[in-house]
């Protein structure tokens, strides 16, 4: 038979149980709650979605999980805790490898954070595949608060038959004298082979630096994007040749200057000291990478588009042309020449009053008349040009706007 316990009596065991325990201390009941519950609060809230930013922009590793373990209703808009959907930047795309996909915008709430910037989100089929990575550690500007997302762009710059992304947003200094003012940044991303999307920070920075106006045109026309080959033969010059000039001491140089020594479409920059001991260094681009050659002193011309240059300078008597031409890129010196006095501490003077020197042409000496004509016969100086002009020269500003300028 089964036993069958008496009711009152548990209830009164109850009763005496609870009051021992008060009698011992009170303690505040559990914060936890239920599904049900926290449904039942707010019933017309929206569900937050809580994304951890620094996951990256990694495929199914960005973070989204629901604070409710509630479905939501299907028709309800999600975004991250302290984020609103832009709905004018939320496109609905196809992006090579990921297929059909969202790219949604978010604006941070400056009210919880007026430094926070802006996030970018991309799912398929509903859920997070991936987030791009902020240009600040934490998503967390240093003294700039959020504007607007001016363009977004999903291009293929790169020709690896991957979409990349093109973002020009728009920023306020948050303190200082030019509080109020805006300014567009630039932010560039390299699709890869798994839908991952790579943040190119020091691409972004150079095309910012060397964008006057920050289009998507005008990225793309940094970037080389549709004018055949591929991204090292048409852009990789310009990011070269801007981190360079950006991670030089620029106190050495006093200007700068673009000329076409060969004949492609990739300038050469040079370099003009700040006194005769510094000279000029040519920078040129081969096998993908800045090269550099310095020259004596500040004077050089060179024949434009016929591979040739010529460093002609000297002081105290003693003077020299050496000839290079550019081969793959690099100047390689051809020919040589010296002329001066034999002793520059007792110059002697013909009947006409002209210091009498020294010629030598590739070792050999000679006469004025034969150096002259060994000379000209290498570097036709009837075709020469100055290598630049006193005091029109760029400045390091203008000169990495002029390259950026260059549509490819």
């Amino acid at each position: 038979m089964k036993h069958i316990p008496n009711k009152p009596a548990i209830s009164l065991l109850c009763m005496a149980l609870c009051g021992a325990l008060s009698a011992c201390g009170h303690k505040e009941p559990s914060r936890t709650h239920f599904p049900e519950q926290t449904e039942s609060q707010n019933t017309e809230a929206e569900p937050e979605i809580r994304i951890d930013t620094q996951t990256g922009s990694r495929p199914d590793q960005a973070s989204a999980q629901q604070e409710n373990s509630a479905n939501p209703p299907a028709d309800s808009e999600q975004w991250p805790a302290g984020y609103r959907l832009i709905k004018d930047q939320t496109f609905d795309v196809t992006l090579e490898p990921l297929g059909s996909v969202t790219f949604s915008s978010y604006k941070p709430d400056s009210r919880q954070n007026p430094l926070a910037d802006v996030l970018f989100e991309i799912k398929k089929a509903g859920k997070t595949v991936c987030l791009l990575d902020g240009v600040y550690e934490d998503n967390i500007r240093s003294n700039e608060t959020f504007n607007k997302v001016e363009a977004v762009s999903f291009p293929d710059y790169n020709s690896d038959g991957f979409n990349d992304i093109i973002i020009i947003c728009s920023y306020s200094p948050a303190s200082g004298p030019e509080t109020g003012t805006g300014y567009p940044e630039v932010r560039i991303y390299s699709g890869n082979t798994d839908g991952s999307f790579a943040l190119e920070s020091s691409l972004s920075e150079n095309a910012n630096s060397a964008l006057a106006e920050k289009t998507i045109q005008s990225v793309l026309g940094f970037l080389g994007a549709g004018k055949g080959g591929t991204r090292t033969s048409v852009s990789s010059w310009k990011q070269a040749y801007i981190g360079l000039l950006q991670s030089q001491d620029s106190g050495r140089w006093q200007g700068y200057n673009l000329i076409y020594v060969n004949d492609d479409a990739i300038p050469e920059l040079v370099e003009i000291g700040n006194d005769e001991a510094t000279g000029c260094k040519i920078v040129s681009f081969a096998d993908g990478a800045a090269d550099e050659t310095q020259l004596s002193r500040l004077s050089f011309s060179y024949i434009e588009r016929r591979n040739l240059l010529c460093n002609s300078e000297g002081n105290m008597d003693c003077y020299y042309d050496i000839v290079y031409s550019m081969e793959s890129g690099r100047l390689i010196p051809i020919a040589s020449g010296y002329y001066g006095a034999e002793d520059n501490s007792n110059v002697q003077f013909d009947d006409e009053g002209n210091p009498i020197y020294q010629y030598k042409w590739e070792g050999v000496m000679m006469t004025r008349e034969e150096y002259n004509q060994a000379f000209r016969a290498v570097y036709d100086t009837s075709s020469e040009k100055p290598g630049y002009e006193w005091g029109k020269w760029f400045s390091l500003e203008e000169v990495i706007q002029a390259i950026g300028d260059i549509p490819f």
